[in-house]
């Protein structure tokens, strides 16, 4: 077991010397200090943040293949849906990119609505005079 903790130690301190992998570690992520009003309800900020950046990213990939038309093909199908259609069946992954948007649109909603509300009811320094 000594052996293999000395390899494990050997190739961290080989990565150590050309990029500063544990330093940053450790000054960014284990040993960062926390402000003392420092809550569970900041989780919601950041979890927005992720959500809204998720609906903009697949927004963009839905937008570069969906037909805003709202005349018939040839076929008596209108344009827009069948690019609907296109998206779901022919566009590689398509299918997951669509419900992540619109799971998205939810998940937005909800997340905003929660840290809102949870928010508004946590007392601030203004509240406790």
């Amino acid at each position: 077991m000594s052996k293999m903790n000395a390899i494990l130690q050997g190739t961290l301190n080989w990565v150590d010397a050309r990029f500063p992998l544990t330093s940053n570690w450790k000054a960014h992520l284990s040993e960062y200090y926390a402000p003392k009003n420092f809550n569970f309800w900041y989780f919601f900020g950041s979890l927005a943040m992720l959500v809204l950046v998720i609906q903009i990213v697949t927004g963009i990939l839905l937008t570069m293949h969906f037909k805003p038309d709202a005349s018939l093909n040839a076929s008596g199908v209108p344009v827009a849906f069948a690019s609907v259609e296109y998206i779901m069946r022919d566009v590689p992954w398509g299918w997951l990119v669509r419900y992540l948007h619109s799971t998205g649109a939810s998940a937005f909603f909800i997340v905003i609505c929660t840290c809102s509300a949870a928010c508004s009811t946590v007392p601030t320094a203004s509240h406790a005079n």
